[in-house]
């Protein structure tokens, strides 16, 4: 049903791809302009496809609808992280191409390509004449990637859905996610070399860089560490992953840091690190308590840091048990990283959540994959993961990417299969089906 939809969906991602949505400091724009003209043309394709559209007068978040009655919402986010070529990509990151039945480019995955995906789902409904017992609103948020102002914006000013799903995970859906908690650690005393790295807080750093020193040069040769050489600065390297799944990547942050050590440099910020974080990026080096639950450990990602003649910062990305308070996770950080003269700012909160197993939305969505995909024995997921899900009650993660299949958002050569999102579009197709149709 949904493959008389296949070109047309695909040309609608790649129209999307191909706008480097990156957040962006602006005087003139919430997120910078890149993200604003991609709301834009995300409100002009839904238009055209015959949904009522709004933009926040401020260009914080916007919405498409159709309907009438009772809110269900599905929250997507048009933001990507960013993407350099030279980070391992094969093509331009932002210049989406098809190789064999793969969809490649920066989005593909997270989230421009399943938003779509749900769009033209309820689009094909709409087409046969189905009618709709609710409204069905898409809501656009533009900076899930950083600090979610867009979303909270909404939540502020407008109508809340009664239930939803986010496009943003894996099927068959995510009932329960982690709170992420996110700091930043600071030292005002000074340091040598200017150094920073790591492009955002929820990944792992895949670059990081001080002015050209031999000393340090020395130290990365003798740990054999990944690095390479400019004009005027020394590189390390790393391989980026989502924070979720941080084990996944290689911290080139905390390569540098351990290289400045060993070159001889000291800095409590430089101490901390090497101490207390691990490349396993567990939470060990804070406490001997067992922090797990049946969510899983806390970790701990160091996305970023400086460390210049102004003092140093070290941005930490944590992931928090479902039933672990916050207030116990910062005391932690707090007691351990004044033992080394830092000082902890948080940054940002996400509270986690959990959404019961038996309840109607969540028999509902799982009963729409199982139909569609014929798999019986996935059963639903916990996750490290922060979607748009936790910002409303009764809202669940749900697809489009299928078990077992590559998971490649945040990293290098980001794609998508199309078959596998041609059969999503199928599950979100009959998933509209069971809750929003009235015949």
């Amino acid at each position: 049903m949904m493959n008389t939809y296949r070109a047309e969906m695909i040309a609608a991602i790649s129209r999307l791809v191909a706008i480097p949505s990156v957040f962006a400091e602006s005087t003139d724009y919430p997120f910078g302009p890149a993200v604003d003209h991609c709301l834009d043309v995300t409100l002009s394709l839904m238009e055209g496809l015959g949904f009522h559209t709004f933009k926040a007068p401020d260009g914080m978040y916007g919405y498409a609808e159709v309907g009438e009655g009772e809110l269900f919402g599905v929250l997507c986010h048009l933001d990507v992280v960013q993407a350099r070529q030279e980070d391992g990509w094969d093509h331009d990151p932002f210049c989406p191409v098809v190789q064999g039945d793969w969809l490649c480019g920066r989005g593909t995955q997270d989230d421009k390509g399943p938003s779509m995906a749900a769009v033209y789902a309820l689009k094909s409904l709409l087409d046969e004449g189905h009618k709709l017992n609710k409204r069905v609103r898409f809501i656009f948020g533009i900076d899930e990637e950083t600090m979610w102002d867009s979303i909270h914006a909404y939540c502020a000013r407008e109508e809340l859905p009664t239930a939803g799903f986010v496009p943003d995970s894996t099927f068959p859906l995510t009932y329960a996610e982690k709170g992420l908690l996110q700091l930043k650690l600071h030292s005002d005393k000074p340091f040598a070399l200017a150094c920073q790295g790591g492009d955002s807080m929820n990944a792992v750093s895949s670059h990081a860089e001080c002015s050209r020193d031999e000393a340090v040069e020395h130290a990365l040769r003798a740990l054999d560490l990944p690095f390479h050489v400019t004009e005027t600065q020394l590189c390390a390297e790393g391989l980026t992953a989502h924070a979720k799944n941080p084990w996944k990547g290689v911290s080139a942050n905390l390569n540098l840091l351990r290289a400045l050590r060993h070159a001889g440099y000291t800095h409590d910020a430089i101490a901390f690190a090497c101490d207390v974080l691990d490349g396993k990026f567990r939470f060990e080096g804070f406490t001997d308590k067992d922090l797990s639950d049946f969510s899983g450990p806390v970790t701990v990602n160091l996305g970023k840091f400086t460390l210049d003649a102004q003092g140093a910062m070290l941005g930490l990305d944590l992931r928090l048990p479902v039933t672990r308070q916050k207030e116990e996770i910062l005391a932690l950080v707090r007691e351990k990283a004044a033992a080394y003269h830092l000082t902890v700012e948080e940054f940002d909160w996400l509270r986690p959540i959990h959404v019961a197993q038996d309840s109607p939305l969540v028999t509902q969505l799982l009963r729409a994959y199982r139909e569609v995909t014929g798999d019986a024995k996935t059963e639903p997921y916990i996750s490290a993961g922060a979607t748009f899900a936790r910002a409303f009650d009764n809202c669940v993660a749900f697809g489009a990417n299928m078990p077992h299949s590559p998971t490649t958002e945040h990293q290098p050569n980001e794609r998508v299969s199309i078959i596998k999102l041609m059969q999503a579009a199928e599950v979100y197709r009959r998933a509209f089906t069971y809750l929003v149709l009235a015949d």
